[in-house]
């Protein structure tokens, strides 16, 4: 975090944080575990599973947490008692510019907005990178699917709105004919802004890690089953992390990127969950998050290198020192899946004691469950019917694993029309 200087050598008692959204909740319990006092913000949605969690010393509700005016009202409207000694943030990458503009606002501590920006707005991102000398797409912004004439590069071209998660309305645009025709579309639901990005080939690497004063305390490469928008064409939604020893030429190329692109986007302190796509020799910059990645990279992480993301997330905000030096690496290497199947009501399903029988399998979480529903997964990358965590002597057993491990659970499901 960037802090204001307090004017007096007193502090409280506990540190108040103002938290924007209550997930993941493990970031909650790390700051309550440091003795802060926790006020968790979250949208009507979320309120009542928020205040039953326990997570949180006090939970407000907001209207949005896209509006930096909502969460301020709502803070003085219920009396939060907030100084310049407290922190407004957020742990999810959806309210960074909420949070750093309600933290100004209020005269606490904050990212600037510049850096929420740059780790929020990926057209703002692919600005900084590329001026930074990384290698980057193309970036491009239209208001309409009708502007889509003007884009100045020639498809291949990925178009996706600014607010996406998921993976659910982004488009890959691989002919003019194909772009022309998604321009002439007319529904509400095609209303932008989008971003333009032209399309990068290569395999797709995530990076995740702690940052410290700029300099890199963890280095995770995790190395994506498929890309993650293959989905669509049933390409599994996992991956299996890289072993630094079994890997040290990658594993400098990705630091050596991973440290300029994290030094043009101002995020000198905290974690990262960064995206980049293999191109023979060279590295070409995807996206950055400054939150902790999503599927089961945290397991993943913690499993390998005995570092807890989460707890370096709520350390980098509270300004204790990293502890990522401190965990014991394991020998195996891991990886993680989400579970596939087809939409419709559940008939059959092998249950988590029979997936724990499958070689490898360290971890279950099981969503779908018989007699339930399982949505459309070709439409959402967080669709699942449940998440495993697999171990192995390297990463191709792992991935091999996984591979298997997702042919015989949709072979063992079954599913009727719902």
């Amino acid at each position: 975090m960037t802090a204001t200087t307090p004017t007096g050598p007193r502090q409280p008692e506990r540190q108040p944080v103002v938290v924007l959204g209550w997930k993941p909740t493990e970031v909650l319990e790390a700051l309550g575990r440091y003795g802060a006092e926790v006020v968790c913000v979250c949208e009507p949605a979320d309120a009542a599973a928020a205040e039953k969690s326990g997570v949180a010393d006090r939970v407000v509700m907001t209207a949005s947490l896209a509006d930096a005016g909502e969460v301020v009202a709502a803070l003085v409207r219920e009396r939060v008692p907030l100084t310049e000694d407290s922190i407004v943030c957020s742990a999810d990458e959806f309210p960074l510019v909420t949070a750093s503009v309600a933290g100004e606002a209020l005269g606490c501590r904050s990212w600037p907005v510049s850096r929420a920006l740059a780790l929020r707005d990926k057209f703002v991102q692919k600005l900084l990178i590329r001026a930074a000398g990384i290698p980057v797409a193309d970036a491009h912004q239209v208001d309409r699917l009708a502007d889509l004439a003007g884009v100045p590069f020639e498809p291949p071209y990925v178009v996706k709105p600014f607010d996406e998660a998921g993976v659910r309305r982004t488009v890959l645009v691989a002919t003019t004919e194909q772009a022309e025709e998604i321009a002439a579309r007319g529904g509400a639901e095609d209303q932008g802004p989008w971003l333009v990005e032209s399309f990068v080939p290569g395999g797709e690497l995530h990076v995740d890690g702690a940052v410290r004063a700029g300099r890199l305390e963890l280095v995770s490469v995790s190395r994506y089953l498929n890309n993650v928008m293959a989905f669509r064409d049933g390409g599994l939604v996992g991956s299996t992390l890289l072993d630094p020893e079994e890997h040290p030429g990658l594993y400098a190329a990705v630091s050596d990127v991973t440290a300029r692109s994290l030094n043009a986007l101002g995020h000198p302190d905290g974690v990262f969950h960064l995206e980049l796509f293999e191109q023979d020799e060279l590295l070409v910059f995807g996206e950055c998050a400054g939150r902790v990645g999503g599927g089961r990279v945290d397991t993943v992480v913690g499993l390998k290198f005995g570092v807890d993301l989460h707890d370096e997330w709520a350390r980098a905000v509270l300004g204790l020192p990293s502890a990522a030096g401190s965990g014991l690496r394991d020998r195996r290497t891991f990886g993680w899946l989400h579970l596939p199947a087809v939409a419709g009501r559940v008939t059959a399903m092998p249950g988590p004691d029979e997936i724990r029988s499958r070689p490898g399998v360290e971890v279950v979480e099981m969503k779908a469950e018989v007699g339930g529903v399982m949505a459309d997964v070709r439409k959402d990358s967080n669709s699942r019917a449940g998440r495993v965590v697999v171990s192995g002597d390297g990463a191709a057993e792992v991935e091999q694993r996984l591979r298997d491990l997702a042919d015989w659970f949709r072979a063992a499901v079954r599913v009727e029309q719902a």
